[in-house]
């Protein structure tokens, strides 16, 4: 029989192949399908992957996926701990809690109360059983050691303070906490001596400490170049202590000056000096030295405010005798007698006693303003000089030691005649020209009717419509208001009476300054210093300006807080000064240097004021 190695070998296998099989001791043969089929087929599954079970019923084994956390590798299962994405969230610790931890590769519960160990206390901390961390001060000692901190030079406003709130441990910056000082938190001082001292800041913002002995030495040296400043009133007035208390009060003008308790306010005090013609009235409510409520001319009166126990007393002191005559009272009986073209004579109820002299006011009617006579002794005058066929209000007042009496009533008279209109204005001129307004003067006619009134036109050079700039002048100048900008401009100035108005000046042309920018600075360079003869020659000033370019104009002011009411154009000197010749006033009196652009931007006040006698 050959052997299996000497048989011819296949080149492959099928199911119905024969193989011989030993059965009960016999020799048989069976196909390979039927000997293959009651056993395991070869399985055949990735590495890395269990058997298992997971259908129902008979069948061989099924590949089980590992889970997560869980890592198959050859033969060993292992945890990696990637399970703990799923795990519930814990809503807060407690020491019960328990923590997985690596220790020397392998995993173990730590109980959270352990980690306390972990830390220890600095110095003045300290750590309970609970894990709370608090300041801490050791036994024996007073707090915190200030002196073991590192120490600093400076301090800035973001700087850090300590301070403890309704117990607590803050922190407040530098800034805040100065701010929220308080003077009701320093000690109250004892009363006041030259040796206490107070912080000032000289030369930077340093703080440093001064005796009141020493502000005392610098206030007496200045007091004695301290001067009063003065006032100009020329109106009626009502007495305030922030536009009067310390005040020279120059009354150029009769006016009536009256008291308001209130606004004055208890130590008030000024000075009033009347340089006016008449008399200055003191209001109701002011007791005086003489027991008459007025000050002469030429007198002055100090008023002074006070409250005491009997309540709130004005009282002013006049200068001279303690008292004097009073008052003339009221002119009755005025009449008028013969009546010309050019006059009118007038008489009255003479006063007893007799007055020093009698003044009669006139003016046409319609009117407001008064022109006046020459004074007389006796109780008739006749006024001349006056326009044909024209009728005017005359009152009559008497005038004494004491002042000027009330005016009388008035009566209206028609002067007779007929009456021409006037002739042609002459020497019309224009000055002071800025960006927006030009000043204009005249003279009046030389021939025609007497001049009631003037009417002032102008037009745009170039075009033929005249506009009326004004009408119903009683003053022989004027200023145009509200012209643009680099633009020629003609005048033309016209008289009229109740005959008719003349003809027409001839033109005088002029241009409006052009708009270079406003001034943003002026600073003084040359002002006004020393005494000056009113009406009389021009007085040079000049200041430095930012932008050099922008042009400026000067003038002078009674007044420090209001700018002048006309203007003299400044001349560009070199580099950015600007200088000017402005007329010495006309009136007598303390004047303020001004200085602006000629668009009125940052008008400038030169604080010190200069007398023009």
């Amino acid at each position: 029989m050959p052997t299996i190695s000497q048989l011819p070998a296949t080149s492959q296998v099928t199911a119905a192949d024969q193989l011989p099989i030993s059965q009960g001791g016999s020799a048989c043969s069976v196909d390979v399908g039927s000997l293959l089929a009651t056993t395991q087929p070869a399985i055949m599954i990735a590495t890395g992957s269990l058997f298992g079970r997971t259908s129902l019923g008979q069948g061989g084994p099924e590949p089980v996926t590992v889970g997560t956390g869980l890592l198959l590798n050859s033969t060993t299962l292992t945890a990696n701990g990637t399970d703990h994405a799923g795990f519930p969230s814990e809503g807060a610790l407690s020491l019960t809690d328990q923590a997985v931890v690596n220790s020397a590769g392998s995993p173990k519960l730590l109980p959270l109360s352990l980690l306390r160990g972990l830390f220890s206390p600095g110095s003045n901390v300290a750590i309970d059983e609970n894990g709370t961390i608090s300041a801490a001060v050791a036994s024996g000692t007073s707090g915190y050691s200030i002196t073991a901190l590192p120490t600093v030079a400076t301090i800035s406003a973001g700087d850090l303070v300590a301070i403890s709130q309704a117990g607590t441990d803050h922190t407040i910056t530098y800034a805040n906490f100065v701010d929220g000082q308080t003077i009701d938190e320093a000690q109250a001082a004892d009363a006041a001596s030259d040796a206490d001292t107070f912080l000032v800041a000289q030369n930077s913002n340093v703080m440093t400490r001064q005796t009141l002995a020493a502000m005392w030495a610098w206030l007496n040296a200045k007091l004695v170049s301290y001067q009063m400043p003065t006032l100009e009133l020329t109106t009626n007035t009502t007495l305030s202590a922030t536009a009067h208390n310390g005040h020279m009060l120059i009354c150029s003008q009769t006016l009536t000056l009256t008291p308001a308790p209130t606004a004055m306010g208890s130590g008030f005090s000024c000075t009033l000096l009347n340089v006016s013609d008449g008399n200055i009235t003191l209001g109701s409510g002011i007791t005086t030295s003489s027991g008459n409520a007025s000050v002469p001319p030429g007198q002055m009166a100090t008023i002074s405010c006070a409250t005491y126990s009997g309540g709130t007393l004005v009282y002013a002191w006049i200068s001279g005798a303690t008292s004097s005559p009073a008052v003339p009272g009221q002119i009755s009986g005025i009449s008028a007698g013969l009546v010309t073209a050019s006059s009118v004579a007038l008489s009255w109820t003479p006063l007893s006693p007799s007055p020093a002299s009698y003044t009669v006011q006139y003016r046409i009617n319609g009117t407001t303003a008064w022109s006046q006579a020459a004074p007389v002794s006796t109780s008739a005058s006749t006024v001349a000089g006056l326009l044909a066929a024209t009728s005017y209000d005359f009152t009559v007042f008497a005038v004494s030691s004491a002042g000027s009496g009330t005016a009388s009533a008035i009566v209206t008279v028609a002067t007779t005649g007929t009456v021409s209109a006037p002739g042609q204005v002459t020497g019309l001129t224009t000055s002071n020209p800025t960006v927006s307004a030009i000043s204009l003067a005249w003279s009046q006619p030389v021939s025609g009717g007497a001049v009631n009134s003037y009417t002032v036109q102008y037009r745009v050079s170039g075009t033929a419509s005249w506009a009326a700039a004004a009408t119903s002048l009683t003053t022989a100048s004027f200023t145009m208001t509200g012209l643009s900008a680099a633009t020629s401009y003609d005048f033309q100035v016209l008289a009229a009476n109740t005959a008719g108005t003349g003809p027409a000046s001839a033109v005088a042309t002029a241009s409006t300054a052009a708009a270079s920018g406003s001034v943003t600075s002026i600073t003084w360079n040359m002002v006004p210093s020393g005494s000056y003869t009113h009406g009389a020659g021009a007085i040079g000033v000049n200041a430095q300006v930012t932008p050099g370019t922008a042009p400026v104009q000067f003038g002078f002011s009674t007044s420090a807080t209001v700018p002048p009411t006309s203007w003299t154009a400044g001349n560009f000197v070199n580099t950015n000064l600007w200088g000017a010749y402005v007329n010495a006033p006309s009136v007598a009196g303390t004047y303020y240097a001004w200085c602006e652009g000629t668009d009125g931007s940052e008008a400038t006040v030169y604080p010190n004021g200069f007398i023009v006698t």
